[in-house]
């Protein structure tokens, strides 16, 4: 093949946001669950919230967040320690009178209550 010949294209080029709306990204952020559960595990805080309106979920439904974290924590690669007894989540959908965009909650039931 000379220099001036083009190669056929084994692929297709796309966008950053056209490779993520493709599913591109699914199998990629799968981990992510995961890390957020070992993180929460870790902390030694008791309780969390994801908001849907920025960081790595910004833009998803909280509901599909919040069942792919317990997906992860039911899993067999979940982390030490993350059970359904150990890690309750919750979430509470977008309401566009309040403006709010959704959020997941999760508690570590692991860490003791504050008393105060």
């Amino acid at each position: 093949m000379s220099t001036t010949e083009v190669a056929p294209a084994f692929t297709e080029t796309l966008t950053a946001d056209e490779w993520q709306e493709s599913g591109g990204a699914g199998t990629l952020r799968h981990g992510i669950y995961t890390q957020v559960l070992e993180y929460v595990v870790n902390s030694g805080v008791r309780y969390h919230r994801i908001p849907m309106d920025r960081g790595p979920f910004a833009g998803k439904k909280a509901s599909s967040v919040s069942t792919a974290l317990k997906q992860a924590r039911d899993g067999k690669s979940a982390p030490k320690g993350v059970n359904e007894n150990s890690i309750k989540i919750s979430s509470q959908g977008a309401n566009e009178k309040r403006g709010t965009k959704g959020v997941v909650f999760i508690e570590n039931t692991n860490v003791p209550e504050d008393e105060s």
